[in-house]
């Protein structure tokens, strides 16, 4: 390493903050706690924590993960006290968190306090940091209080139509959620021209792949558009979608959640509404090709197959032929095991195949090594499910962690 470099990483060393071992004892005792269920423990041992912190950041973190423990145990006194204290830190969003918390006690979980004070303090929220996780947070929950209060969702719609009017959430990836909500509520009231009319904003403004709403929201918008009686504009809005996806490096590909739930609404569009049996057929293929993780793809390949028939009885059978191979235990590679009786020989059913159709051999490999795992663990008494190590599982996914 030059001289140069060696100062340079001198400097950097030098300027680093140095955690003391009581915080970080603290943060590390809690989060055993935590994780046991022993809420009240670990609000303790955060507490410490935030005492022994040397930045005010770290000991809003801290006192953060001690609300929230607080109020996993239930002690709706001591997260109030701990939300309370004033957020000293700098630029994170653990006032913005508290702030969400503090408000959404009152309007959520039915803690004392003013409810309509509640709203507009998440209401500010929103506005103020809109850029932040708890102003999503936030609108959640004054989505959840508008709808409860009008089941019609006109509140809510109108609500969504002003905050998605202010420059601040304009301006930022907020918006499309604003937007996505918006025209969920009115598809829902039956409104379904305004309900496109807010799709296309939401994905004309927030392009792909930052709009998190881009596969449910074409999908959502070619229904629309369909049963508006405009099945071209369907596959033009299915066509933009599906235009962004690409191979990955190794196998697949960034497959979003409704890619394949879309491929498949064109291949049936193509085929019930313009009647285009092979363009249909093609689509219904590339359903079972590109997207290689989707349940869909039997169905796809059974659709093809139908509508192969037609026009290309020789490709029928490949297509069945290839559904029998990879999908001979599901319901339609049975149905296609007596379909190719047609093409010239109709094979037998394999013997790994279960009666509801589950392909044992997989099913039997994990029972296989559950056994072999359980016989050689070290013997020792059950668990009682009561106990607090039975229940560590279901609390880490919940574990309480920085709000920055």
């Amino acid at each position: 390493m030059t001289r140069a470099a060696l100062i340079a990483a001198g400097m950097l060393g030098a300027c680093a903050v140095v955690r003391p071992a009581p915080m970080l004892d603290g943060l590390a005792a809690g989060d055993r706690a935590y994780a046991a269920g022993r809420f009240v423990e670990a609000a303790s041992a955060y507490e410490r924590a935030s005492m022994a912190a040397r930045t005010a950041a770290d000991r809003d973190d801290a006192r953060y993960r001690a609300a929230m423990a607080c109020r996993r145990g239930g002690d709706d006194a001591c997260t109030a006290r701990l939300l309370a204290v004033p957020s000293a830190s700098g630029p994170w969003d653990a006032r913005s968190r508290i702030a969400f918390e503090g408000a959404a006690r009152v309007i959520r979980d039915g803690a004392s306090g003013d409810v309509a004070a509640a709203v507009q303090t998440l209401d500010a929220l929103i506005t103020e940091e809109p850029s932040t996780g708890p102003a999503r947070s936030a609108l959640r929950v004054v989505l959840e209080h508008l709808d409860a209060q009008d089941p019609s969702s006109s509140g809510s719609i109108t609500w969504l139509a002003a905050v998605a009017a202010r420059p601040t959430v304009r301006a930022t990836l907020l918006l499309e959620s604003v937007l996505a909500e918006r025209a969920v509520r009115l598809a829902n009231r039956g409104d379904a021209a305004s309900a496109a009319a807010v799709w296309r904003e939401c994905l004309a403004t927030v392009p792909y792949p930052d709009n998190s709403h881009w596969d449910d929201g074409h999908v959502a918008l070619a229904r629309l558009e369909r049963g508006a009686g405009d099945p071209r504009g369907a596959i033009a809005t299915l066509d933009r979608m599906l235009a962004v996806l690409e191979a990955s490096w190794g196998n697949g590909s960034y497959d979003a959640p409704r890619f394949a739930e879309g491929a498949m609404l064109r291949a049936e569009i193509l085929r019930d509404d313009l009647g285009d049996p092979r363009a249909a057929a093609d689509a219904f293929h590339r359903v079972y090709a590109q997207h290689r993780s989707s349940r869909l793809r039997d169905d796809a390949l059974w659709s093809e197959a139908v509508l192969r028939r037609g026009f290309d009885a020789a490709g029928a059978c490949a297509v069945m032929r290839t559904l029998f191979d990879e999908f001979p235990c599901q319901r339609f590679g049975e149905r296609a095991r007596r379909g190719l009786g047609a093409c010239g020989g109709s094979p037998s059913r394999p013997a790994r195949c279960g009666p509801a159709g589950e392909d044992q051999s997989s099913s039997s490999a994990t029972s296989s090594v559950s056994s072999r795992s359980s016989s050689s663990s070290p013997s020792k008494s059950p668990a009682s499910s009561s106990s607090p190590a039975a229940s560590t599982d279901s609390n880490l996914s919940s574990m309480p962690t920085s709000a920055s």
